[in-house]
């Protein structure tokens, strides 16, 4: 499902830089990770809720706040949203229907990193049929 958020924010946010599941040495300094924290099914049916968490890094605050508002402006109690089929790391992820998207807190200042860069962060729970 992470695989397949990601590229719907690519497509729909093409002026940011989306990285899943973390940041690696060779990621851009200012982009947006989108990591995939747990899931599980928690409904009575066919629904199950991924527990995913938003971190936005720049040089300054103000670009890291910029970027992580768009992403979350853009999913905030979202419904009946098709996250798009993708090929990543060569293995292919179907289409995935996010029944809903719901954020948990509105995003918030954490830090600058070890490397100074600014950190905002979110989480969301995505609720897959």
């Amino acid at each position: 499902m992470i695989y397949n958020l990601v590229q719907y924010l690519i497509v729909q946010l093409p002026a940011l830089v989306f990285v899943a599941n973390g940041w690696s040495p060779d990621s851009p300094i200012e982009s947006v990770t989108i990591k995939q924290t747990g899931g599980g099914v928690s409904h009575h049916d066919i629904k199950t809720d991924f527990s995913v968490q938003v971190l936005s890094r720049a040089k300054s605050s103000t670009k890291a706040y910029k970027q992580i508002k768009q992403v979350f402006d853009l999913l905030k109690n979202r419904f009946g949203l098709e996250l798009p089929s993708v090929t990543a790391d060569g293995i292919f992820y179907d289409t995935v229907k996010a029944y809903q998207i719901s954020p948990m807190q509105a995003p918030g200042y954490i830090e600058a990193d070890e490397k100074n860069l600014e950190l905002w962060s979110y989480n969301m729970i995505v609720t897959t049929t």
